[in-house]
């Protein structure tokens, strides 16, 4: 379900590869500063494809500089003097994006249209093509710091109102932008994510190096991966593993893995205790070298998130060859379809009943695992760069 200004992206791309091959685009790259979080993997792999296939031409803000170069760069450190600013200095958000302006203002010359992955735009004399990855803002303000939602909310809807066009993740997520503010569907395109060639299903041998750093047994552990926030549901996640028989729980720990993120205390104290208990693994960031092989040598993937855009987790572990376990809302069962089992995201039981049922019957564990792979296959990168690529052809005036 895509809008007419992004058609000849799939099977007639041909047609449009001279109108994209020459354009010039400027793209906010500061979501490639290391670790890649979901954005960051969605600009570094569009960044990737367009390297590899030569178009547009495009030149990357990092907030320090621009270059013609895609590459995720080491974090600066900034994070501890981010916070001592947010602390001592009023309105920090405004006066931080003031300066990164004046640095994006300094873009080589000849930019004939601004791809913004990351919701809110920097000002630019030309069409903007804004990505907007979901909308949790609006739909689960509280898992959000009240400050991020403040200024989302105030925003998001004039650069929606601005934008030439805008690109989501998923035919839900744009059902919902128009929903939400009334925008007009031929101005959104979803455009499905797509996964990398390093996520494939491994033998034990290829994985036994990385598992043997985390003290990981091959189809020996279930897996969740997401940031420590509320929206992702960790805490049914641990309600349900800690109900399952103990036969399971000692053949297969718990592993979490992702970065710390807002308002875990809710959560904290039941982790810890299964941490301290040997029940649950918390790895927190993993190198995104080893995620790969952790994910191929999962037993099941849970990922039971009260919303996503799109879930790229889930996509990742299907193509892994790892059976899923989502959540039945948002744009979950989207991506996972008929693939992964899905589940009430306020239901424990259910949750521990779909784990208990691919633990021990083997034939659906296969079943599932064959489906993923075979779902997985549906969703390219090549295709999300190519559809991303016309839209901003068009929106230069270029079609």
């Amino acid at each position: 379900m895509t809008s007419d200004l992004a058609q000849g992206a799939g099977q007639g791309a041909r047609a449009d590869m001279p109108a994209w091959q020459n354009l010039r685009v400027a793209v906010n790259a500061t979501s490639l500063w290391r670790p890649l979080a979901g954005i960051g993997q969605y600009t570094w792999n569009i960044a990737q494809q367009w390297a590899k296939e030569g178009r547009p031409q495009a030149q990357y803000f990092y907030g320090n500089d621009w270059s013609p170069v895609a590459a995720p760069r080491l974090s600066p450190g900034l994070g501890p003097l981010k916070r001592m600013v947010k602390r001592i200095v009023p309105r920090p958000y405004e006066i931080t994006r003031a300066l990164l302006q004046r640095r994006f203002d300094r873009r080589p010359p000849g930019c004939e249209v601004y791809l913004e992955p990351s919701f809110l735009p920097f000002r630019f004399d030309g069409p903007v093509v804004l990505t907007v990855h979901d909308l949790s803002h609006v739909r689960y303000a509280a898992t959000h710091p009240s400050d991020r939602v403040r200024i989302l909310a105030k925003l998001l809807p004039l650069a929606i109102e601005r934008a030439a066009h805008i690109l989501t993740v998923s035919n839900f997520q744009r059902d919902e932008i128009i929903e939400v503010f009334g925008v007009a569907p031929q101005r959104v395109t979803a455009c499905h994510l797509g996964v990398s060639a390093e996520f494939r299903p491994r033998a034990q041998d290829a994985c036994d190096p990385v598992l043997a750093r985390h003290g990981l047994r091959y189809r020996g552990f279930l897996l969740t991966v997401g940031t420590l926030e509320p929206r992702k549901n960790l805490s049914l996640t641990l309600r349900a593993y800690a109900d399952l028989p103990a036969p399971i729980r000692d053949h297969c720990p718990l592993v979490v893995v992702g970065m710390r993120g807002w308002n875990t205390a809710s959560v904290a104290p039941r982790l810890r205790a299964l941490v301290q208990s040997g029940a649950v693994r918390a790895l927190g960031f993993v190198d995104e070298a080893e995620l790969p092989s952790i994910y191929s040598a999962a037993r099941i993937f849970l990922y039971p998130s009260l919303y996503e855009g799109f879930g790229l987790p889930a996509l990742e572990a299907m193509a892994s060859g790892v059976p899923v376990i989502v959540s039945n809302r948002s744009s979950l069962p989207e991506v996972v379809g008929g693939a992964g089992i899905q589940i009430d995201p306020e239901d424990a039981a259910a949750l521990c009943l779909a784990i208990q049922r691919l633990h021990d019957d083997p034939a659906a564990w296969q079943q599932h695992a064959l489906a993923g792979l075979a779902r997985a296959r549906e969703f390219t990168w090549s295709r999300c760069a190519a559809v991303t690529a016309a839209v901003l052809a068009r929106a230069a005036g270029r079609a």
